[in-house]
């Protein structure tokens, strides 16, 4: 478990996580679920046991993207969670949660399959264009 994909091209990160691939980072690859909720996936781009100096900075950097994503007013409450049990490649789930959605307060993941929503990737991606001209 906890492999690192070597392999960080779109098309590679959408079929193994079967998810949305929004943009490229230094540290990680960011994609996005095809759900009403905002969540992201970050993929680490080196193992996270390995070197402490990458574990801060990626922690660094994901919670200036959360900090950008609450001050833009795009989620507010957000879950982090670092779990594997479905796709053994290295991944982390950054949620945000209103309440009053679909699933709230209960885990995201005890009520799959949740609404799809084909959209809101694309609208993730516009909205995060900015931080990733100007911050990476």
């Amino acid at each position: 478990m906890d492999f690192i994909l070597p392999d960080h091209s779109p098309a590679v990160l959408e079929q193994t996580f079967d998810a949305v691939y929004l943009f490229d980072h230094p540290l990680y690859s960011l994609m996005a679920e095809r759900t009403e909720l905002t969540w992201f996936l970050i993929i680490p781009k080196q193992p996270l046991q390995q070197n402490l100096s990458y574990v801060q900075n990626l922690y660094g950097e994901i919670y200036r993207l959360i900090d950008f994503i609450q001050a833009n007013g795009l989620g507010q409450h957000f879950n982090i969670a670092k779990i594997g049990n479905k796709n053994p490649n290295q991944h982390i789930h950054l949620i945000f949660r209103e309440e009053g959605d679909e699933v709230w307060p209960d885990a995201v993941w005890c009520h799959e399959p949740l609404k799809a929503n084909q959209d809101k990737p694309l609208a993730l991606k516009a909205a995060l264009k900015d931080f990733f001209e100007k911050n990476v």
